[in-house]
């Protein structure tokens, strides 16, 4: 979750009065005063400084530490270092290499937890993920359409293993926000396959949103942590896109829950443009809110 807003709600919402929440803060750091804290927890178009996000940051993953074990963590905070650094002279082969680390795991550890097979599949289906737009800038279809169906299909069996987690009622319970994620990413390939200027009006885009799981999983989330105005907002334009009116309504419903601030079609949270100059979002403003 990149979200300050959302960290700070979500840590609030342990019961955490505003005194506790200081006290918690200076436990790592010289502290802050309440009036910088609670800037960004009012506002989600308020920034904080570096500082205060990283103390945030940090406190988050203390109190809501990721449910999957640390080693398949830590593969995934290399791979995602090794995206990052553009300068990086063996990208391509490194990232071939972990992939064939991560299928041979697959293939040894089948009796391991449901949680540690979630995420070698999470993390395949990352790397396959991240080669779709540039196939598609090569229009390399054929290509595209295999890595594209690889991706979906580890992140599908991802959100699998984590259900059957879950049903057995095994710890760490993996929340509903992790599961969006998933839900999210599988919408993203149809997305990022598609070029921008025709990824909205894509038949295949339009069918999976109206066959998908993706709007429920919207609606879990924030039945859960009403304050997650990303989750909401995307609810509202992908409900746009497939012009239905009743989810149009209902997300916009939980948008202003999440900050009333959102009621104001031109406001403009922190790196989004306001709903009335986003064109995915015209034929709900147009029809439904």
């Amino acid at each position: 979750m990149s979200n300050l807003y959302c960290k700070i709600h979500r840590l609030k919402s342990q019961g955490w009065t505003w005194d506790h929440f200081l006290s918690e803060i200076e436990l790592l750091s010289s502290g802050i005063d309440e009036k910088t804290l609670k800037s960004p927890y009012k506002s989600p178009h308020r920034k904080a400084s570096q500082n205060v996000s990283k103390i945030i940051d940090t406190l988050h993953e203390k109190h809501f530490p990721s449910p999957f074990p640390e080693e398949i963590e830590a593969l995934m905070r290399i791979y995602n270092n090794i995206r990052i650094c553009y300068k990086h002279p063996t990208i391509d082969s490194d990232t071939q290499d972990l992939l064939t680390f991560l299928h041979a795991e697959l293939g040894v550890n089948q009796g391991n937890s449901k949680l540690r097979l979630s995420r070698l599949h999470w993390l395949i289906a990352n790397i396959f993920f991240d080669q779709i737009p540039l196939l598609r800038d090569n229009r390399k279809i054929s290509k595209l359409a295999t890595v594209k169906q690889e991706a979906i299909n580890h992140y599908q069996l991802s959100l699998s293993l984590i259900n059957s987690h879950n049903t057995a009622l095994r710890k760490p319970y993996v929340s509903e926000f992790e599961q969006y994620k998933l839900e999210q990413n599988i919408l993203a390939c149809h997305l990022n396959a598609e070029l921008p200027e025709q990824r909205y009006n894509s038949p295949i885009v339009i069918s999976h949103l109206q066959t998908s799981s993706f709007l429920d999983a919207s609606e879990k989330v924030l039945s859960k942590e009403a304050y997650q105005w990303v989750v909401a907002r995307n609810g509202l334009r992908f409900s746009s896109l497939i012009k239905d009116a009743q989810q149009c309504h209902k997300f916009f419903s939980h948008l202003v829950t999440a900050n009333k601030l959102f009621s104001d079609i031109g406001y403009s949270p922190d790196s989004y443009p306001p709903i009335n100059e986003s064109p995915e979002f015209t034929w709900a403003i147009e029809n439904a809110i």
